[in-house]
Parts: C-alpha cells; sequence; structure tokens
C-alpha cells in the first residue's frame, strides 16, 4: 500500500501536475489518484459531447467515473458533472438532466483565497436529484443541494438551496415558482 506521502518521481509527478493546475489545489494524493483523475476526465469529454450517440451512453461513462446514477435516467449533450468529486452526486431514477447542465459536488477557492477564508472555504458536498425530477437546459446545480421528486428546474437557473418535491423553481438563485398540482393528468 502506498503511503500518503509520496517520494522520488512519484513526488515529482505530483508536483509537476500541481504546476499544470495552476492556482487550483490539486486533490491527488498519489500517482494512482493522477492517473484515475485524468482516465475521469477523459470520460467526462467524451460523455459531455455533442456526439450523436444515446444517453445511455453518457450514463455509462458518468457512471464509470463513480456517478451514483439509477434507472431510467436521460441525461443530455453538454452536461459536465464534477471533476473532482464526481461520487458526491447521486441522480435517482427516472430522471432527466437536458442538455447544459452543471452539476458541482466542490466548491475550492485559490490559495491566496483559502489563507483569507480560512478551511471552511473549501466545500466538498453531496447533490442529490430525486425521482422524476427534471433539471432543463443550462442550469447549474451548486455543492450540497437536493433536488426534490418531481420537481422541475427551469432553464437557465441557479440551484444554491434544496427544492423541495413536486414544485416548479428558477432563477438566480432558484426559488419556487409554484407547486405541482398531482391531481391534474392522473387516471
Amino acid at each position: 500500500m502506498e503511503d500518503k506521502k509520496q517520494t522520488g518521481f512519484s513526488q515529482w509527478v505530483l508536483d509537476i501536475a500541481q504546476k499544470l493546475n495552476g492556482s487550483a489545489r490539486f486533490e491527488a494524493e498519489s500517482v494512482q489518484d493522477l492517473l484515475k483523475g485524468i482516465l475521469s476526465r477523459i470520460l467526462q469529454a467524451i460523455a459531455m459531447s455533442f456526439l450523436p450517440y444515446p444517453s445511455a451512453v453518457r450514463v455509462a461513462l458518468q457512471r464509470a467515473r463513480g456517478v451514483k446514477i439509477g434507472k431510467n435516467v436521460f441525461i443530455g449533450p453538454g452536461c459536465w458533472i464534477d471533476n473532482t468529486r464526481p461520487d458526491l452526486v447521486e441522480l435517482e431514477d427516472d430522471i432527466s438532466l437536458a442538455g447544459r447542465v452543471t452539476v458541482l459536488a466542490h466548491s475550492d477557492p485559490t490559495e491566496p483565497l483559502r489563507k483569507i477564508l480560512g478551511p471552511e472555504s473549501r466545500v466538498f458536498k453531496k447533490v442529490t436529484v430525486k425521482q422524476g425530477a427534471w433539471v432543463t437546459v443550462n442550469c447549474v446545480l451548486l455543492p450540497g443541494v437536493t433536488i426534490g421528486e418531481n420537481s422541475i428546474i427551469a432553464a437557465g437557473s441557479v440551484v444554491t438551496k434544496d427544492i423541495p418535491a413536486n414544485v416548479i423553481a428558477g432563477g438566480v438563485p432558484a426559488k419556487i415558482i409554484k407547486k405541482i398540482d398531482q391531481g391534474k393528468n392522473s387516471d
């Protein structure tokens, strides 16, 4: 088992990777973590593409990255799901992420800001989209939010707080627009 503290060639590789990462904090603690992260980003790039393949391919690629995905999930082209912690994203059954949706499970400021704001400025929180929800085109889901069952997030919205079940929410930041009447179309 590899130690957390690297020596020799491994540390040299990690040091170079950090320099290439610029001011963003580099999360890999081993060369194995680094390679896993590179593979995850390659899979993400393929999943995000606008090539004409079915959603099932995008779903399979995101699952391979570690995103928890239920049954009958649609992921549209251009969706970006957190590169650093895809394992913190859960998409339950029967949900839809329309094109160009961004899902962030982490937020990590630059080194100078981390010194000013302190360790609490680094955020790593689970994002959950509950069963039956629909996140429409160009929405952003921030770390720690849950989209409730059968809710709709209007196009271009930025979700900063939990959205309850059976509502339509929209705006920047997203707010509840109206409740969904569940009796309208029941047989």
